[in-house]
Parts: C-alpha cells; structure tokens; sequence
C-alpha cells in the first residue's frame, strides 16, 4: 500500500531532464512532463507573440528568461495531454546545445516547481498511463543501443506493437475456446451451440503451436541483441587477427608483415 501511495504522489508530480546526449552540439533538448508543465513554462518562458495561444502540438519562438535577464533563444514544443508520449503535458525547450546553457535552464525549471526525472522515467510514466506496453516499454532502450540495422528493425517492429498484437490475438482465441468450454459447464440445461470437443483440442493444438513459434523467436532475437561469445584459437602467426578482421570486414586488430 506504501509503495502504491509513493507512485502515485510521484506521478502527480512534473519532471524535467535533459534530453540530448552531454557535450557542446548546436542544439540541446529539455523535457519536461506532468499536469503543472505549462504553468512552470510559463514562468521562465518570454514568447515572442504572447497573445498567441499554446494549442497542443504547437511551437513557440522566445526566450528562457530569469528575473527580466535573457539565458537563451529558444524554441518551445508543446504537447498536451493525452495524445502524447506520457500521455501527460510534456513541453521540449529547444535550446543552444551548450552544458552551461542547459544546466541554467534545467536550474530554472526545479527552482519554478519541477522535479529532476530518474532515469527511464518519461517511459515508465507511459507504460504506468497505458501508453505503452510492457514489450514497447523494453523496446524503446532496445532502439537506443542498437549497434545494427536488423537490431534497429527488430525492436522498432516491437515499439509499434507488433509483440503486442500477436499476444492479444492469441489472448482472445484462448478466451473464446474458455468461454465455449464455460457455457456448457454452467448451463447444461441449455442448449446452447457450442464447439465439439474435438474442434476444441484442435483450437488448443493451434494455440500452443502458435506459442511455441513465438517463443522460438527469442533465441534469435537474443543473438541478434547480445551477440555470440566466441574465441578464435591458434599459433602465433597463423591468422587469427586476419579471420577477425575479415568477419569484422574493418581493420580491428593490427596486421603487419
């Protein structure tokens, strides 16, 4: 019961983070999640045309602004609740890509009223409001170290739901061969039309053959995630760095005559 209050008294409140990789770029992005998202950006945000209403889904020129004093020239996304990504408000400040710059926004942002994010925490809030499952939840930092293009397409077809809809259909043929088998158990004196045992087997056959070949799919889902743990044995001097320079098909180890 602890745990649950403490969730959602988190939830209620608005998180903030950085959302592009640290260093200097030409552009570095805040997020910002949660019911007081507008109301915080409107405390540290000087739009260019005030009188222009924030609409969902909109962008916004003007400048983060602390006490009167300019901090930066900024773009502003604003995405209302529910057709986002937590399905919360979210606001993205599109800032200069500088650390001091975003360190000065971010600053501004907690002192106004919201809290750092943890990590992951913009998608366990889309998992927690139904956004996501649970397969497009892991999905999403699967995409993230993704190394390889089969790595890329593999995990992009699980953040579209892919996994999801294959285990929802299996869901519902399970549910609708219970619900035969339950009608004629609860109802005897009835006579209602329900399968014949034989083309129930048959429905369960099918469905446990469709498990085995989704779940055949992991293995090679893991191998292509993780890779293959392998060891090129030999004398010295025969070509062991040669083989993995050609599987690697890039100069990785040092070859010289």
């Amino acid at each position: 019961l602890f745990c649950t209050i403490e969730m959602e008294k988190n939830m209620e409140d608005t998180i903030a983070a950085v959302s592009t990789p640290p260093g200097s770029a030409g552009i570095g992005i805040i997020r910002m999640s949660g019911p007081e998202s507008l109301a915080i950006l409107d405390q540290v945000f000087q739009p260019k045309n005030p009188k222009n209403e924030k609409k969902s889904h909109t962008i916004h020129y003007g400048h983060i602004v602390e006490k009167g004093r300019i901090i930066d020239e900024v773009l502003v996304s604003v995405m209302k609740a529910p057709h986002t990504y937590t399905r919360e408000d979210i606001v993205e400040i599109n800032c200069h890509g500088g650390q001091v710059v975003l360190q000065k926004v971010m600053k501004l942002l907690l002192e106004n009223g919201a809290r750092l994010a943890a990590a992951g925490e913009f998608t366990k809030r889309a998992f927690l409001n139904g956004r996501l499952d649970l397969s497009q939840a892991e999905a999403v930092m699967d995409m993230i170290s993704a190394k390889t293009e089969r790595e890329l397409a593999g995990f992009a077809a699980h953040l579209s739901g892919e996994l999801k809809r294959k285990v929802t259909a299996l869901r519902e043929k399970m549910i609708q061969l219970l619900s035969n088998i339950e009608v004629g158990i609860d109802y005897p004196e009835y006579e209602f039309e329900t399968l014949e045992q034989s083309a129930m087997i048959a429905g369960i056959e099918n469905i446990l053959a469709e498990v085995e070949k989704l779940g055949a799919t992991y293995e090679n889902g893991r191998l292509i995630k993780e890779g293959i743990r392998t060891a090129i044995i030999g004398k010295p001097n025969v070509g062991k760095s040669s083989i993995l320079n050609a599987l690697l098909r890039a100069n990785r180890a040092i070859v010289t005559d």
